[in-house]
């Protein structure tokens, strides 16, 4: 499998964020075949996860689908948001005839939101891939220019990490992830294989959710009620109403945080479902705020070689940290919230877990006719189906 040669300047781009999404997804699956085919094994890598989460990454920066979702749940909201509408409404009616205050006012604050959250995605997204792909590709030349695989290589690959902790801006997790995955790919025993190259996955999850600590928490924490505020002191403050926010300031004061807190809690279930998904191969999707499900009634919960773990001590210690499933059913391994570190590792052990040995993850993230137009630096139409 020929390793990518063009992450510098899909890292470099600035513009056309959404061709970039599609190149880094489509090399994340080129780095994790190659990866693949190092270790050996029938185990994926950190770089197959990769990819599906940067396919799912790609639908918010493209926007999909939540305008009607939008219309559809500012619908449902629609008596919950009029009451303190009315009461605006009723403040101002005497100097004010016409207002324009009605559902579809919601609409401009969510969209405006979305797309502070899909800025944040999308800068996080090139931020795991500028630092990780460089690595993957340095790794795979280190243990394919010299075979059989020897230290030697890996000394060069690790001599160019910094040792402090991740949450000292350093990659100390890295150099173990990658230690483990060399180690992984040297031996025979497809237990011993598969633990070390979960250890692995799961050290490189670590140090890429810490680095996108900040981009969670303001796709999660996106202020919505900032949002509206800013338009209703606006619409109060030109046009019919110009001049009336301060005289009306403190009565439609009360009104106004009533209807905020409408919005934010509408806020948070377009979040949910907006943020809160992961694609996977075949259009389906899996809640993270679910347990994660077994793919087919005849398959276990968990591969054989990672079930009852008791070796290596590092993965024993991880899975004891941040694995509030404990074993084979997954009951318990969904994301109660997000933003919080331990919260999201303990759905991300329990997924790279429960899949590494999946071979429907090594599929293709797009087609062929996708694909093509990618390579050439372009975005395909939806007629060639859904990316």
């Amino acid at each position: 499998m020929p390793l990518p040669t063009d992450i510098a300047t899909i890292s470099a781009m600035t513009e056309q964020l959404v061709l970039r999404n599609l190149l880094i997804t489509q090399r994340y699956h080129d780095l994790s075949e190659a990866l693949g085919g190092v270790i050996g094994g029938p185990d994926v890598n950190w770089s197959t996860f990769a990819t599906w989460a940067s396919k799912t990454a790609g639908q918010s920066v493209r926007n999909e689908e939540v305008p009607p979702f939008v219309d559809d749940l500012v619908g449902e909201y629609e008596d919950e948001l009029m009451h303190p509408f009315g009461k605006i409404e009723q403040v101002v009616q005497d100097i004010v005839p016409t207002t324009g205050f009605h559902a579809s006012f919601l609409l401009a604050p969510v969209k405006e939101t979305i797309q502070t959250v899909s800025g944040s995605i999308s800068a996080g997204n090139l931020k795991v891939f500028a630092e990780l792909a460089p690595l993957f590709v340095q790794f795979v030349k280190e243990l394919t220019d010299s075979p059989p695989p020897n230290d030697a290589g890996l000394k060069r690959l690790l001599a160019t990490l910094d040792p402090k902790p991740v949450d000292q801006d350093g990659q100390a997790m890295l150099i173990a992830a990658f230690t483990n995955y060399f180690t992984a790919a040297t031996l025979p025993d497809p237990v011993d294989k598969a633990r070390l190259v979960l250890l692995g996955n799961c050290q490189i999850g670590l140090h890429e959710q810490t680095r996108l600590q900040p981009q969670i928490q303001i796709a999660m924490d996106a202020p919505i009620d900032d949002v509206l505020r800013k338009q209703v002191h606006a619409s109060l403050g030109t046009g019919k109403g110009a001049g009336l926010l301060d005289e009306l300031k403190d009565a439609v004061e009360k009104p106004l945080l009533e209807l905020t807190d409408v919005v934010q809690d509408l806020w948070e279930r377009v979040a949910t479902r907006f943020l809160m998904t992961l694609a996977l191969p075949g259009g389906s999707k899996l809640p993270l705020g679910r347990n994660i499900p077994k793919e087919a009634a005849a398959m276990p919960f968990l591969p054989v070689p990672l079930q009852n773990i008791t070796t290596p001590d590092d993965l024993v210690t991880l899975l004891k940290k941040y694995d509030r499933a404990r074993g084979a059913t997954l009951v318990g391994s969904a994301s109660v919230d997000w933003r919080v570190l331990a919260d999201r590792m303990n759905f991300i052990v329990n997924l790279f877990r429960s899949r590494q040995q999946d071979p429907a993850l090594l599929d293709q993230p797009f087609n062929d006719d996708q694909r093509a137009l990618i390579e050439k630096g372009e975005v395909p139409a939806p007629k060639l189906g859904p990316l």
